[in-house]
């Protein structure tokens, strides 16, 4: 049997931020409060792709998903219009973000 490595990178969106999201992660929980930069992840992650594409590796790049998820979040019981149900979300910040 003969295998093949295929490295598959999701590109970070808009939305990006895991800061504080990993227990027990130093980095995670050190940044867990600063603001994050999306396209900064977006080119870092884009770097990473392109060096291991150089090195020989075949890389499949996923592309962001769309957000805000406004299907999911009238499942979760939101309501309203589109532009009023992704406000709704954030203003419930225990279940959203930590501020």
């Amino acid at each position: 049997m003969t295998a093949r490595e295929v490295n598959f990178d999701g590109l970070p969106g808009l939305t990006h931020h895991y800061a504080g999201l990993s227990f027990g992660n130093e980095a995670s929980t050190r940044h867990r409060y600063r603001v994050s930069n999306p396209q900064l992840a977006a080119k870092q992650g884009l770097k990473k792709m392109k060096a291991l594409a150089d090195a020989g590796y075949p890389q499949a790049v996923i592309p962001p998903q769309k957000r805000p998820n406004v299907p999911l979040l009238r499942q979760l019981g939101f309501s309203g219009s589109d532009e009023q149900v992704w406000p709704g979300w954030r203003s419930r910040s225990r279940i959203c973000c930590r501020r």
